[in-house]
């Protein structure tokens, strides 16, 4: 399981001066709103989704990005929130137990480790270019 819970996520988004609130439908399944500081999460995700959300958004806030931008400048903020949100969930040495028991399959690291397999994917990307070293 996740070393991260919900709860701690939205106690640290308390402690930034963020607001976490939930929407209904829509695209997207969760939205930081800068000038707000509201971060809001679509009802009705899976927990886990949620989890992966809610740290993914936290990252745009803690990196000041701006929503709405396209091209690549959009997508390099993507980037960035996904690589602090994969931080942040999942401990080397909680990896390393993990890959252990299960080997490189990223569905069953995802569930041991209670995040989404793109967590587990920018995790492991992040680890292959040297930028997380597993103990």
């Amino acid at each position: 399981m996740a070393i991260v819970t919900v709860p701690d996520l939205e106690s640290l988004a308390d402690d930034l001066g963020i607001l976490v609130s939930d929407h209904d439908g829509g695209a997207e399944v969760g939205r930081w709103y800068p000038t707000r500081r509201v971060i809001t999460i679509r009802r009705g995700l899976h927990p886990v989704e949620r989890l992966c959300t809610l740290a993914h958004e936290l990252g745009h806030a803690a990196h000041g990005h701006i929503p709405g931008i396209g091209g690549w400048f959009g997508s390099r903020q993507e980037s960035e929130a996904d690589r602090w949100a994969a931080r942040l969930l999942i401990s080397p040495t909680e990896y390393a137990t993990a890959e252990a028991m299960y080997g490189p399959n990223i569905g069953a690291l995802a569930a041991e480790l209670g995040v989404t397999t793109d967590i587990i994917k920018t995790w492991k990307s992040l680890y292959a270019r040297g930028h997380i070293a597993v103990q």
